[in-house]
Parts: C-alpha cells; structure tokens; sequence
C-alpha cells in the first residue's frame, strides 16, 4: 500500500469503542451492536481508499445493521476488515473482555472464509512454529513449556468459557496447565497468547472469520497459528467453496489467511480485557486505550488517548 493507514483506521476503532461505551451494561444487546457498526462504518468511510469488506461474521444477519460492501471515500483498492464491537454480549452486561478491531490489507490479500466453526490455535514468537493442531493439546502444552523454558503447571492456556470445551478443559486441567478461562473475546485471547502478557498458548473452537483478525495481528506482531474449519454437512462444504476454500482437511496458517505483509492493525478496547484496557469517562470526555501495528515494518503502539468531548464532539 502507497500509506501507512494504522493511525487512520485506528480512530475508526476509538470512535467505535467511545460509542459501545456509552451503551456499556443497558443490557441490549442488539442496540449496543448496532450503534457500534454504525459509528465504525461512518469513520472508515472518511478513509481515501476503495475498501472491499471481507469477512463480515453478521452479513445478512437479519436485526443486525449491514455494513457497505465497499468502504472508504474512493481512492487506493484495499481490503478492509473489522469487528465492530467483539464481545457485544458482554459489553452490553457491563462484563469484561470487549473490543473493537479494524484492519486494512493490499487489495485482495485476505482470505474470505465462510461463517463457520473453526478450530484454532495461536502462540507468540518466542513459540512458533513448534505447536500443531493435529497433536494433542497436551502435547502442545508441553512443547510451548519445552520452549518458553517453564514447567508445564506455569504454562497458561486461554480458552473461552463454553460448553463445547468442557473435555478440552478437562484434559487440559489433567496435565497441571494454568488455565484463563474467558466467556467471550476470541480474538483478545489470541492477542493474549501472541504477545505473551496474559497468556502462553490459546486453544479451542470458535468463528472462521475471526481468524483472519489473528492472523493479521500475527503479520504485524509475530506469532504463529493454526486452524482448521469443521464442517457439519455438505451445506458447510458449499458454503466453504463459495469461500474459494476447495480442500475442506485444508489447516490455515498466516500465510493462507493474509497473503502480504502490506497490512495494518487497530484495535480499541471497550470494556477491561486481555489484551486492553477498557474505556474511561472523564468529567469532559474520555480516555482510550488502543493498539496500532503495521506489517511492513513491524512496528507497533500503545496509544492512549484523551478525548475532550467540549472541544469537538465525537457524538
């Protein structure tokens, strides 16, 4: 891309967060969606590019505000990503752990994937490449703890709260890992684990399309990940082909998911969690804290930022 665009797209990501926080434990879940896709759809719009949205996990969903197919105000050919508000449940019950995310690639380097059930596993660095989803995970655990030089009781495993992982957790228990267990937030457990600070290895079952949010965090952080999609039946196999994603045993890795390094990153916290702390109001306006990463140069920032609501509005 001919622009770094993180510290665009980044105020797309506040502006969406200072919106869900308004909202912030109402209760309704829908509204507090909704407004959130709104005022990300408006700030990405401002963007002098010709954005192509790819993977949209609420397409079509019906009662969910559709965001354009297209984003920006004209100008360079990009593909544009994000997740508005994760965690809206949570956000909308005042719990922790909601974020809001936006990514912007070389056009045509993210992979659409279809709205299924995917499994995943993500690590930092200083792991890499050593995990495999078709191993145990035990047998995973053990080797991140080989790696990181800790015993396997000190290794800690994000995973999210669901019914579904009850044996996961189980087996993980079994072997003395550490377990954080989160009740939603996939993609802030995966940034946990990437950069080390809360987390050492994230494992479990959760949406494709989040998916290509990690890896494109990994493009510009480092980390390594995996991931293979379950299908039910031969309407998730369609739906995967309709994808482009022909051989259904396939295990996605960065490389398959984003295919550039010309990509950039942006994510506000809404609500206190693994990998960002959540809005806070002030007498006059707010504070956020947010993340920008850029894949080309591997360079990354904190931000936190004052907004002053008497001096120019942000609703």
């Amino acid at each position: 891309m001919d622009t770094n665009y993180g510290m665009e797209i980044v105020r797309a990501t506040e502006i969406a967060a200072l919106t869900a926080a308004r909202l912030q434990g109402l209760g309704d879940h829908r509204d507090i969606l909704n407004q959130t896709r709104k005022a990300i759809t408006k700030t990405l719009n401002r963007l002098p590019v010709e954005g192509g949205l790819v993977n949209d996990r609420f397409c079509d969903r019906p009662g969910v505000v559709q965001l354009p197919t297209t984003l920006g105000r004209g100008g360079e050919r990009t593909d544009i990503m994000t997740i508005a508000l994760e965690a809206y449940r949570s956000a909308a019950d005042g719990k922790n752990n909601s974020t809001s995310y936006a990514v912007i690639a070389k056009a045509g380097s993210i992979q659409p994937l279809p709205n299924l059930i995917m499994y995943k596993i993500a690590v930092g660095p200083e792991v890499g490449e050593v995990v495999d989803i078709t191993q145990p995970p035990v047998i995973n655990i053990k080797r991140v703890a080989r790696v990181l030089g800790k015993y396997t009781e000190n290794v800690t495993v994000c995973i999210l709260n669901k019914v579904q992982h009850s044996d996961l957790i189980n087996e993980i228990r079994g072997c003395g890992a550490r377990i954080k267990l989160i009740d939603e937030g996939e993609v802030s457990g995966c940034l946990a684990a990437i950069t080390g600070e809360k987390a050492d290895i994230y494992i479990g079952y959760g949406f494709a399309p989040e998916a290509a949010m990690v890896t494109a965090a990994i493009r510009c952080l480092g980390g390594y990940f995996e991931g293979k999609i379950i299908y039910d039946n031969d309407g998730d196999r369609h739906e995967a082909s309709r994808n482009g994603i022909d051989d259904h045993d396939k295990i996605f890795r960065v490389q398959d998911l984003i295919r550039s390094k010309e990509v950039a990153f942006a994510a506000t916290g809404i609500t206190d969690g693994e990998f960002l702390e959540g809005v806070r109001f002030t007498a006059n306006g707010a504070i956020t804290s947010s993340f920008v990463a850029r894949g080309e140069t591997r360079t990354y920032r904190r931000l936190e930022t004052r907004h002053f609501f008497d001096f120019k509005p942000v609703f």
